[in-house]
């Protein structure tokens, strides 16, 4: 019966300090829990970001892939118009030789292969030499 009346007497102590601690305890484990979230949407932010470049870099690798076919089949067009340039060339050096008349003087062709520019694979290849005509007439 002691612990009635004690109880009578000091509950609302007890019960106010019972609250208080029960309420600490609710708030650390609160943010116990906020800052696992945390953690976990960090991580997950990561992930995210990780497969959005993993993305990304396929894309680029795509377009570069793109290009550098489009570049070949450029670049094997240019060669075959260089080549009936130099053809057309000889062609019309032959006629005036035939005909008597002076060789006719050409344009100089710009250098074939392309001069190596940048962190391009074919660094370090040198322009081949064009074909041009002589001064003197090789066709007598």
């Amino acid at each position: 019966m002691s612990l009635l009346l004690l109880w009578h007497a000091y509950g609302g102590l007890v019960q106010g300090v019972g609250g208080l601690v029960a309420g600490w305890c609710g708030s650390v484990a609160r943010s116990r829990a906020q800052a696992r979230r945390d953690r976990l949407d960090a991580g997950r932010q990561a992930l995210d970001l990780a497969a959005a470049m993993a993305e990304r870099d396929r894309a680029q690798a795509e377009a570069l892939d793109t290009l550098r076919r489009r570049e070949w089949a450029l670049a094997g067009a240019v060669q075959d118009v260089y080549a009936e340039a130099i053809a057309v060339r000889l062609i019309v050096h032959d006629l005036d030789a035939a005909a008597g008349r002076p060789l006719r003087q050409f344009r100089p062709l710009p250098p074939y292969p392309f001069p190596a520019q940048g962190d391009d694979p074919a660094a370090g290849a040198t322009a081949a030499d064009t074909a041009e005509p002589r001064a003197d007439n090789t066709h007598v």
